[in-house]
């Protein structure tokens, strides 16, 4: 289940969701579905997610963009990743 969360993604759209719309941003294995990757990250990171969206992004990798719920603060689970 590790395998299916590469690594945060770090640009500047996926800051300004961070600070404003509670969201982080990751790059996931291409084959994981959206039940897999909420699991993934909420048993990594101890959070809730309240929703998941992904695309193919144009270098063809998977991105996850993952709201999490009020309770979770976007900001210190970056924070405790490595994002800053």
């Amino acid at each position: 289940m590790s395998t299916i969360i590469e690594h945060p993604l770090v640009t500047e759209k996926a800051m300004d969701e961070m600070d404003f719309g509670n969201k982080l941003q990751f790059i996931v294995d291409i084959d994981a579905n959206k039940a897999e990757i909420t699991e993934s990250i909420e048993s990594r990171y101890d959070v809730t997610i309240t929703k998941v969206n992904t695309q193919i992004t144009a270098q063809g990798e998977k991105k996850a963009v993952v709201r999490l719920s009020e309770d979770d603060d976007a900001q210190e689970i970056a924070s405790r990743i490595g994002v800053f």
